[in-house]
């Protein structure tokens, strides 16, 4: 638990379950229109290769009735041409292809279909028959048919989108409406916590369970508090009485210099109890959400005050406070939680220190990180956070201050992070202003 990070970006239920439906949309879409464009230019070619094969009987017939066809070289005015092979085994079957040739009405080269087979005279000589049959129209058709499809593909790519957006915001109107309401509830505040009605029952259920579950939450919430408050009220008694019996001994007996240093720890450690006990009914409070006023905090101000309020301890310790404002930092937050916040970061920095060691407050628009010298090795980022650690033998630390900073950071979903370059560095990191 070295650091808090920031959440990665996440977008809403609706447009993550309408991404992934565009997505799937314009692959199937253009499967299917890819399959359909195929089977229609299919269509086509076989409609001219029929054509071509009907031309090619009525070709070879009139070129047996007429055998001055049989030399006919060249298409010219024809759209075929018969050119005579020398003896030997051929292939008769048909043979399609596809070329451009150049076609003096549209001075270009225009698409073309051309039919090659082999077939005989009356006398058993072989010729090769060449049929050809322009595609201007079908490639236009073809080309038409195209933008059509892309057009249409479009079209019911956006459309199916919207509708789904549509239906998907209503659908999911009612799930909004309990998260909103779930976000505005507060345990503590003694308002009960009410499902919107849903016409889909899966919402329903989600709703009623979640109603079901706060109430437990609050019954528990409200019996934890007042164990804690009991528990620490009847610790703080106790401990109050017995310091004031052991100032009150000591004050009042002359007792050798062995024994008054006996009572002396004695005392440190009753007192040492008193911080704990505090310390650890503010964690509670803290992870129980019990500080619900917030206002507008001026770290700049709190800083300042705070440095100046510590001064005197500083000087005694011969440690130097610096405060580099660079920015001017303001967050909405509990101010006694944002006094906590810095007065344990601060008293951190300074328990752990040497005589002639220095305090760097940096404060900048989003950030603030304190550092100060101290041991010249880094503490363990894994545990630095943990309740009850400590890097030293100091007697004055309870090993939960660090513990509160983390707790009221994450209360506020505020980044902390531990650093050493020489010196050790506490940086809370606050949420970008909008």
């Amino acid at each position: 638990m070295s650091s808090i990070q920031p959440s990665k970006k996440s977008v809403s239920l609706q447009y993550y379950t309408l991404r992934y439906l565009i997505v799937a949309l314009l692959v199937i879409i253009a499967v299917w229109a890819g399959l359909f464009y195929a089977v229609i230019l299919d269509e086509v070619y076989d409609n001219i290769d029929d054509g071509l094969k009907n031309s090619k009987i009525l070709i070879e017939r009139e070129a047996y009735a007429h055998p001055e066809l049989f030399n006919t070289p060249e298409f010219g005015i024809n759209q075929f041409k018969i050119q005579p092979l020398p003896k030997g085994t051929y292939d008769f079957s048909d043979k399609f292809t596809s070329t451009f040739e150049f076609m003096e009405y549209d001075d270009d080269d225009e698409p073309i279909r051309l039919l090659e087979t082999v077939f005989n005279d009356p006398q058993g000589n072989p010729y090769k028959l060449t049929i050809r049959a322009s595609m201007v129209e079908e490639d236009e058709l073809l080309e038409d048919l195209l933008t059509a499809l892309v057009a249409l593909y479009i079209m019911l790519v956006i459309s199916i989108a919207l509708l789904n957006r549509y239906i998907l915001r209503k659908v999911w109107k009612s799930f909004y409406e309990l998260l909103g309401n779930l976000k505005s509830y507060k345990l503590g505040t003694g308002r009960n916590f009410t499902a919107p009605d849903s016409p889909v029952s899966e919402f329903k259920v989600l709703g009623n369970e979640l109603e079901d579950l706060l109430k437990r939450s609050e019954a528990i919430y409200s019996s934890q508090k007042q164990f804690i408050e009991n528990a620490s009220h009847e610790l703080q008694t106790p401990l109050a009485i017995s310091l004031n019996k052991l100032e009150l001994f000591a004050e009042n007996n002359n007792l050798p210099d062995e024994q008054m240093m006996e009572i002396g720890k004695v005392s440190d450690t009753l007192n040492r109890l008193v911080r704990l006990n505090k310390s650890l009914l503010l964690l509670s409070k803290i992870e129980n959400r019990q500080y619900a006023d917030e206002d507008a905090v001026n770290f700049n101000t709190l800083i300042t005050q705070l440095a100046e309020d510590f001064e005197d301890l500083a000087e005694f310790r011969e440690i130097k406070i610096n405060v580099v404002a660079q920015g001017d930092l303001s967050f909405n937050m509990n101010k006694g939680l944002a006094l906590t916040l810095v007065t344990n970061l601060l008293k951190n920095a300074l328990v752990h220190n040497h005589a002639g060691g220095v305090v760097n407050i940096v404060i900048n628009q989003n950030s603030l990180s304190v550092q100060n010298t101290g041991a010249n090795a880094p503490l363990d980022e894994r545990k630095v956070f943990d309740r009850f650690y400590r890097s030293s033998t100091n007697e004055q630390s309870t090993g939960l201050g660090l513990s509160i900073v983390w707790s009221i950071a994450n209360s506020y979903k505020l980044a902390v992070n531990y650093s050493f370059n020489g010196n050790h560095a506490f940086t809370i990191t606050f949420p970008t202003k909008k």
